[in-house]
């Protein structure tokens, strides 16, 4: 394995990992589709431009589990995985969890593009620019997108926080 793919397997599975997994809902899924993201990038990467592995990986990512949701059956997609993600989290404290829990379950309640919106805008803190390359968005579609995002999350926020 070359030194620089091992490099960008080290720095980017875990966003890749966390846009699969908000995407899939499910963590071995994830991984799956993680690891044919980054066979595929093995398999391309001298054609890619290195200054464009991660928007290109996440570009891949997203795909694949959009692929896999077309593949399951319509409710299964949106009935597995609805409990909060109990694997520990970075956020320490009883309130600052909750508020947590309740975030991941507004950004899972988004329909796409929405969602993938958030997730590489706000938790992985893409670029504009590289949101509207993987999305396949223009600028303004983005930011347009990305607001009414928010303002979904902000409504369901307010919704269950006292």
């Amino acid at each position: 394995m070359s030194r620089k793919f091992r490099q960008w397997v080290d720095d980017y599975q875990d966003q890749a990992w966390t846009l699969a997994r908000y995407l899939l809902k499910d963590s071995a899924e994830a991984q799956d589709a993680c690891q044919e993201a980054f066979v595929k990038l093995w398999k391309n990467q001298d054609r890619i431009d290195p200054e464009r592995i991660r928007p290109w990986l996440m570009k891949v990512t997203r795909n694949l589990c959009l692929d896999r949701l077309r593949r399951r059956h319509p409710t299964q997609e949106w009935q597995e995985w609805q409990q909060a993600d109990e694997s520990p989290g970075p956020m320490q404290g009883a309130e600052q969890h909750q508020l947590g829990e309740w975030l991941k379950h507004s950004i899972n309640g988004l329909t796409e593009p929405y969602r993938s919106l958030v997730v590489l805008r706000d938790v992985h803190q893409h670029s504009y620019e590289e949101v509207a390359s993987v999305l396949e968005l223009s600028l303004p579609q983005v930011k347009v997108y990305l607001h009414r995002a928010r303002k979904q999350l902000r409504e369901q926020l307010a919704e269950v926080r006292p």
